[in-house]
């Protein structure tokens, strides 16, 4: 046997011993030192392409107890074994099945830390790529969680956002086309990550002393201001390709709209700088802490409502055309002082079309 196919057995035999070891303990007896030894374990198999023994170790029903408290420390590497085989390698989906088991057996809010931890680290190209695999179970995880629910949803789409910024906006159809780094794929895709708990939001709207409820509305309305401020604030949303069957920005926005006009908060969230909204508005306090961090969000939004008419349909035509000009002055010379072309761009469509 060669030094190489020597070591390879070590790592498996390594990770049996670890598995005999702490089948024996009950899970509260579980030690510091036991989680460290089956994370390594596991990861060495993992890294050196003993996929399908992990997988066998994580399936078997005796092993329950083990991968429910130890599991989400594997997130990590068996992301980075995901990403590194190509998409018909069997060893990728052996690790896709790994992580299937992991969100099945783990225990939700350690689970919820790992993946979070994963894309929160990850960078360059596989920004998106991380996301788009794992935001199917980081939803899958959220939905099982029965305390704290909106605080993980809102930081869920807090760090998703976050990473999202990170990527370049297409401007050009070629670009938007190709969509090299992933960002329209994200954007559509945290769309449907977030549409359960929109939903649960709609359903409970009527219960107004809930307050996980308006906890969730308030998570729902920061992710839909920061969509705003980016990408939607940056996109050239006023050029429209008529090659390109749908731009794929422009349907972000109108799902974001969506979003704030589900949840009760599009004629709140647009006057609230106006000193028009009900002293009993939910997201008051919100606004006022962070007005200047939202400064950039509610010019898009203006942007998008009156000029590109997104969600014009569901706004109420009670105002005079001088109270709306008014109103979106404050927005119209913010987006003037902007040296990013499309944002000036924004700025100065806006003033013709109020003008």
């Amino acid at each position: 046997m060669s030094e190489e196919q020597n070591q390879d057995t070590m790592a498996t035999e390594e990770l049996q011993a670890v598995i005999q070891r702490c089948q024996i303990l009950e899970e509260q007896d579980f030690k510091g030192e036991d989680f460290n030894l089956f994370q390594v374990a596991c990861q060495k198999c993992l890294e050196e392409g003993y996929v399908q023994e992990v997988l066998q170790v994580i399936q078997n029903e005796k092993n329950k107890v083990i991968v429910k408290s130890m599991g989400w420390n594997l997130v990590c590497p068996l992301v980075r074994c995901i990403l590194s085989y190509k998409q018909e390698d069997e060893k990728r989906e052996h690790c896709l099945k790994i992580l299937n088991q992991l969100v099945q057996l783990c225990n939700p809010k350690e689970l919820l830390l790992g993946l979070l931890e994963r894309i929160e680290q990850t960078s360059g190209e596989q920004i998106s790529q991380t996301i788009l695999l794992l935001l199917q179970p980081l939803q899958t995880v959220l939905l099982k969680l029965h305390s704290k629910k909106s605080y993980s949803v809102g930081l869920s789409l807090s760090t998703i956002s976050n990473q999202l910024s990170l990527l370049p906006v297409p401007y050009t159809k070629e670009q938007i086309r190709e969509d090299k780094l992933g960002l329209c794929q994200c954007c559509s895709a945290v769309v449907d990550f977030a549409k359960p708990f929109v939903d649960q939001v709609v359903k409970n709207m009527d219960a107004s002393t809930e307050s996980d409820g308006k906890e969730l509305k308030q998570e729902l309305l920061k992710f839909c201001l920061k969509s705003f401020k980016y990408p939607l604030l940056i996109a050239q949303l006023d050029q429209l390709h008529e090659d390109i069957e749908e731009d794929p920005l422009r349907h972000f926005a109108a799902e974001i709209l969506g979003i704030l006009i589900d949840i009760g908060e599009l004629i709140p969230t647009m006057f609230s700088y106006r000193g028009s909204r009900s002293q009993n508005w939910d997201n008051q306090d919100f606004l006022n802490e962070d007005r200047k961090h939202s400064a950039d969000s509610l010019a898009c939004l203006s942007y998008l409502v009156f000029v590109q008419c997104i969600g014009i349909d569901c706004f109420p035509m009670v105002f005079s055309p001088s109270y709306l000009l008014q109103c979106n002055m404050t927005h119209i010379e913010l987006l003037l002082k902007r040296t990013e072309e499309s944002v000036l761009t924004k700025g100065l469509v806006s003033f013709l079309f109020f003008k």
